[in-house]
């Protein structure tokens, strides 16, 4: 029996998972890159230093896909991976860690839950969910997420006091979450 993300095979009357074929496992890479990108910023709070350890965890993962013995695996496996190489590299260049252990227990809780869910779902119920937001907010989130401006520098360039800027993200990342969830709740 062949699984797409997995081989199966029978020994001794029971079918054990084989680990997963280098195809296959590049699949995934893509697939949930979006959303494993986006973990592994959440630890080290810059969209550069998130890609690059993305890249690191993606050529271990190839070269020990022996390990990784299906789709729900190698997103746990992943995200472990990705953890530790994030801290080692925060660690290596003397970054302060903004995430305690607790927390980052807690962020792992959190994201198990969302691995049923395709990243391409995720992402489009995220554009969907984007679109509703009025073009003052969607300014911001693009000042802020899409080109990285500071939240000091953001509230310069849109001529707002940084608490307003900060409540205002505050209720955008609020709205898009509600919004999210209900579009990913929705039948089909």
């Amino acid at each position: 029996m062949r699984r797409r993300q997995g081989i199966y095979i029978r020994r001794g009357g029971n079918w054990r998972a084989e680990p997963i074929d280098q195809e296959s496992l590049v699949i995934l890479l893509l697939r949930e890159r979006v959303k494993l990108l986006a973990y592994i910023r959440a630890i080290v709070r810059d969209d550069h230093l998130a890609e690059d350890v993305f890249q690191e965890i993606a050529v271990l993962a190839v070269r020990k896909r022996d390990e990784i013995r299906d789709g729900r695996h190698f997103l746990a496996w992943m995200r472990l991976t990705s953890r530790h190489c994030a801290l080692k590299v925060l660690r290596q260049r003397k970054h302060h860690l903004l995430l305690d252990e607790t927390l980052l227990d807690q962020l792992d809780e959190q994201w198990a839950e969302h691995d049923q869910a395709p990243s391409t779902d995720l992402v489009e119920a995220l554009r969907h969910c984007l679109e509703r937001l009025s073009p003052h907010a969607r300014n911001l989130v693009k000042l802020r997420y899409g080109e990285g401006v500071s939240g000091q520098r953001l509230a310069e360039v849109v001529d707002r006091n940084l608490n307003t800027v900060y409540v205002a993200l505050s209720r955008i990342h609020r709205s898009l979450g509600d919004c999210i969830k209900q579009r990913l709740a929705e039948p089909g």
